[in-house]
């Protein structure tokens, strides 16, 4: 014996709209389907918009389906709605968002041969800095590694400010070419 409740809707009179009983629906049980289908999407928002959606999609039906479970029927026409949205929104990213596209997702982390290339220009540097002189050396190291003043270096090794300033230049004038030569 069949115990499954089965609900007919009328057939539409003539000239009344197709939809008209589901869109009847729709709004006799707008509580429980808002409910729903908020949960389902997770946004009272969107479900909102999808039953507007849905209510205007069902007007707009030229011939009317049979339909044994009305309510279940709008809230299926509400989550195809909201399935029609959300592809919609995903395309308009890929169109409207070119930064989105397979040079977004690389891993911005440098290569094998980046970071082949960035070893051996440190190693070129580090034995340049071994065959600088003891003074110039430390200035430079001063200034650029520890980020120390003018004023502090040549207070902290005794030098003028011009002794500190020609120590740095022919220590870099030194390391440069090293490093771009290897």
């Amino acid at each position: 014996m069949d115990m499954s409740i089965h609900v007919h809707l009328a057939t539409p009179e003539a000239g009344a709209e197709p939809g008209r009983a589901l869109r009847d629906c729709l709004v006799a049980n707008y509580q429980r389907l808002h409910r729903r289908l908020q949960r389902h999407l997770g946004c009272a928002d969107r479900a909102s918009d999808c039953l507007h959606d849905a209510w205007l999609r069902l007007g707009d039906m030229a011939a009317m389906p049979a339909v044994q479970a009305p309510e279940a029927y709008v809230y299926r026409v509400a989550c195809n709605v909201a399935l029609d949205r959300l592809r919609g929104e995903h395309a308009s990213l890929r169109v409207h968002e070119p930064e989105l596209t397979v040079e977004a997702f690389a891993d911005p982390s440098p290569g094998p041969e980046a970071v082949a290339e960035a070893r051996s220009e440190l190693r070129a540097l580090e034995r340049a800095m071994q065959r600088l002189p003891r003074r110039h050396r430390a200035v430079l190291e001063a200034l650029r590694i520890e980020e120390m003043t003018r004023q502090e270096v040549a207070r902290r090794y005794q030098l003028s400010l011009r002794n500190v300033d020609t120590a740095l230049r022919l220590a870099l004038r030194h390391c440069a070419p090293c490093a771009a030569a290897d």
